[in-house]
């Protein structure tokens, strides 16, 4: 089974693919296929081959992120699941302003503290879904003002779902 991710380095972001096989994982990195050999050193660190060449690799978990050290060299990257990463990034804009805010995944709507003319910073949470007993905040990825709310606490929701749709600030004065 294959994991899916999203990897900011920098200013730079990768979609990761990973499955495991018999002797380490299959990478595809924005669509490029590498094949890594894997076996466990001691603790975090790990030797992998990849093209006939050793990298001794260890990650430590930091503030931000993970630090990854390669062979004496540290790369500070976050890693993000892709779904979790489509929601934060995925508040969709059609084009003329409009925002939808989807919910990064199934569950139940718990509360909408949100109202249809109300006025929201980018980060301001617009629902708040619970999956698997635990309640995720769904926060606005930019300002505006709440044009619709699409749910209700105690609907059940898909990933994905449209849950309020945001337009620029100076729309909606209540309607």
């Amino acid at each position: 089974m294959s994991t899916r991710y999203v990897v900011q380095k920098d200013q730079d972001s990768y979609r990761v693919v990973i499955t495991p096989h018999a002797s380490g994982y299959r990478l595809v990195i924005d669509d490029v296929e590498i094949d890594v050999d894997c076996s466990h050193i001691d603790g975090a660190a790990q030797s992998l081959l990849i093209d006939g060449r050793s990298y001794e690799v260890a990650t430590m978990p930091s503030r931000d992120g993970l630090d990854v050290y390669v062979s004496g060299d540290v790369f500070r990257v976050r890693v993000t699941d892709e779904l979790w990463a489509r929601a934060e990034a995925g508040a969709r804009d059609d084009g003329s302003g409009r925002e939808e805010v989807p919910s990064p995944m199934p569950g139940a709507v718990v509360a909408v503290p949100v109202a249809i003319g109300q006025r929201v910073a980018a980060g301001h949470t617009v629902a708040v879904v619970e999956a698997m007993k635990m309640q995720n905040d769904v926060t606005s990825v930019r300002g505006g003002t709440v044009l619709e709310v699409r749910v209700k606490p105690g609907d059940v929701v898909d990933q994905g779902a449209v849950l309020v749709v945001l337009g620029p600030a100076e729309e909606g004065s209540g309607g």
